[in-house]
Order: C-alpha cells, then sequence, then structure tokens
C-alpha cells in the first residue's frame, strides 16, 4: 500500500461525480472541491480514531485549516445550493458521503502511512510552495468576497516582460492565484485571466494598443472615451484614476453582443491610460450574460478585486 492512500477519497469522488452532467463547468468545480474537503475531514477523522496519539495534532490542523478551507467548504454548499434544486443538492451530499465511506472503510495499514498524510495536510494548510492545493479551494473560499483573495496574499505577481504580445511594454501586476491565465485571441490583447480556474464568469484582461501619431497627445477624458467605445456600448461612468502613479480614466460600460444568435451583454471596468506612444487598458468584466440579467450587483462584488490589481499596476520605465 502506498503512502498516498488516503488520497484515494479525493480522486474516486471527482471521478465519479463528474459522470453527471451539470449546469455549469463551475458547478462542476463547486462538486469535486465539495468532495475533496469533506473526504480530508473524514480522513483525518478515521486517523484521529484510530491512533489516538494523532488526535491533538489533527485537532491543530482542523483549527488551522477553518479560516480557507472551512470558508470554501461554506460557501460551496451556499452556492451548490442556489444552483442546483434541493434534490440535485441531496444527491450530491449522499453521493460524496457513501464514496467517502467506501473509500475509508478499511484500516490503515500503518501508522507511518497516517503521519504522513497528516504532513501533506499540514503543507497545503500553510499553502507551502511544495504543496499542490487544489485552486477551487482558494476560488470558492472567497466566493463570498473575492477581493480578500489579493488582500489575503493568494496571488501570482504576472509580468509582461518578454511576452510577445507586449513588445516593449512592461507591466507588473498582482493577479488571484485561483484564476487562470490563457492566451488572448483578440488582437492588442496581451493576457486574460478567467475566475475559478478558468470556470468562472468574470475576467481581467490586459490591453496595449500602439497609438498613432495624430493620436500620441490623447487626453483620457468622458468624452473622448465615448468617442472610443462601440455604439453598441452604454457608458455608464467614468472617474479619474492613477495607475503607478500616472493619470487615467476608470470607465464602466455595458456592451450588447449577438453570441449564437441570442443577445448578452458584459459588463466591464475600464482602467485606461497612455504612455510612451501606447494607449494601456487594464479591464476587468463580467459575462457574457442574457440581456434581462441585472449585472449592478455583480459588478459592485468584482470591483474591489478589480480596483485593488490597479492599485497593484507597477509600470516600468
Amino acid at each position: 500500500m502506498k503512502t498516498m492512500f488516503l488520497f484515494i477519497y479525493c480522486l474516486s469522488a471527482v471521478h465519479c461525480c463528474s459522470q453527471t452532467r451539470y449546469p455549469s463547468e463551475k458547478v462542476q468545480l463547486a462538486i469535486e472541491t465539495y468532495a475533496y474537503l469533506k473526504g480530508q475531514n473524514a480522513a483525518l477523522k478515521k486517523v484521529a480514531g484510530q491512533f489516538p496519539s494523532f488526535t491533538k495534532q489533527v485537532s491543530e490542523l482542523k483549527k488551522n485549516a477553518h479560516p480557507v478551507f472551512g470558508r470554501a467548504e461554506r460557501n460551496i454548499e451556499d452556492f451548490l445550493q442556489q444552483e442546483l434544486n434541493d434534490s440535485q443538492f441531496n444527491a450530491v451530499e449522499k453521493h460524496v458521503d457513501s464514496l467517502i465511506n467506501e473509500q475509508l472503510k478499511s484500516p490503515i495499514e500503518k501508522k507511518e502511512y497516517a503521519g504522513s498524510f497528516l504532513e501533506q495536510v499540514k503543507d497545503k494548510i500553510a499553502f507551502s510552495s511544495n504543496a499542490a492545493v487544489p485552486k477551487g479551494i482558494i476560488s470558492f473560499a472567497y466566493h463570498d468576497a473575492p477581493h480578500e483573495e489579493v488582500t489575503d496574499g493568494h496571488i501570482i505577481n504576472f509580468s509582461t516582460e518578454d511576452h510577445p504580445k507586449a513588445e516593449d511594454a512592461v507591466l507588473r501586476l498582482p493577479i488571484p492565484k485561483s484564476w487562470r491565465a490563457d492566451e488572448a485571441e483578440m488582437p492588442g490583447t496581451v493576457q486574460e485571466f478567467t475566475s475559478c480556474d478558468g470556470k468562472g464568469n468574470e475576467k481581467i484582461l490586459i490591453v496595449i494598443h500602439e497609438l498613432s501619431e495624430e493620436d500620441q497627445n490623447m487626453i483620457l477624458t468622458e468624452q473622448s472615451v465615448s468617442e472610443m467605445i462601440p455604439p453598441q456600448s452604454r457608458l455608464i461612468r467614468t472617474e479619474n484614476f492613477k495607475i503607478d502613479g500616472m493619470p487615467g480614466i476608470l470607465v464602466e460600460i455595458e456592451e450588447t453582443l449577438e453570441i449564437a444568435l441570442k443577445k448578452m451583454k458584459v459588463r466591464m471596468l475600464q482602467f485606461m491610460w497612455t504612455y510612451k506612444q501606447k494607449l494601456y487598458c487594464l479591464q476587468g468584466s463580467i459575462g457574457p450574460v442574457a440581456i434581462n440579467h441585472n449585472l449592478d450587483v455583480h459588478i459592485q462584488k468584482y470591483e474591489p478585486l478589480f480596483r485593488l490589481v490597479a492599485h497593484g499596476t507597477e509600470i516600468e520605465n
């Protein structure tokens, strides 16, 4: 038997839950993460029950895990109860519990296996560099307050240095660790990041546009920005804003799109500034969603995060 045997609960639960189709990839990730968290808790309980000398260590691990891991489990339960009907949610809970019970029914073969498992849990709770913490845990831990992922230090420091689409423009900015980086297809978009390990409906984009000779003295105002946005967009508000001490403008826009013959919309916060003959735009967006969907609450929830990323952006001279 391998030392890693206690992790079987997670892999099996994820695999079996993935056989059912759910409303979205985010719901699927929530169920997989939920199975992982419940399985880890059950495995800790089994270790303490079989090896009383580990009881104190297990209790400390549970206490240390609660701020992030416990918060993630609570937020997942709330999220799934909103996304699934009662019968679907109850079925998920019963299925996960039965899988965990099946995986943990046999005694732990050696105490050293249990000790090794506890060390790995300890590394995950501490977010050690060598610990592979599922991104779903961080995503759902901060599902109720996305900006706290940044303020709690769960970030990657992204740089456009040597990026083939950035040319000689170098920006450094903090990106939430649970977001996934993807190559952007749109012209001028250097990089895009998607929430919830790529399963969410929120994005951060870095856009760099070379200014023509006649636009190199452009001053960003509500008037000049309104002339730049497409006709199917609605300008909601503007605000003076600074990026790394440089004057810029914050623009909130809602754009109407047609996707697969359906009218959809996207709400955007764009932090724009000019520097060395280039127009920069750091964009946080929500959507696309149905045209009749009100995005006011959603954008208010993510605005503090988008602002933190913008405030943390550094421009290399």
